[in-house]
């Protein structure tokens, strides 16, 4: 089994990426005071819209539709949930 492009993440590199720094409870609002690591929707059609923190590695997400439970990674400096739809939008820990 060819492992040589695996990455082995510190215990630091995994807690931010698994929303260690808490996370913010988003409606009809946006939130972009930190980076933002996962989105998870509540609502059954949820629309996000989310500003990529590098383009080159993760795209701009405009009006895309999460059905409820479902989870999207990225890195994000502000995220948007549309009027009448609910997310938990994790914090990257600092």
């Amino acid at each position: 089994m060819a492992t040589s492009n695996l990455h082995r993440y510190t215990e630091q590199e995994a807690s931010n990426r698994m929303g260690g720094g808490g996370y913010d409870y988003v409606t009809n609002a946006t939130v972009n005071s930190h980076v933002y690591v996962a989105i998870q929707a509540l609502s059954v059609d949820c629309v996000i819209s989310a500003t990529s923190k590098d383009t080159d590695i993760w795209d701009s997400l405009s009006s895309v539709t999460l059905l409820a439970g479902q989870t999207i990674y990225g890195e994000w400096s502000a995220v948007t949930v549309a009027d009448g739809d609910f997310a938990i939008v994790y914090r990257r820990s600092s």
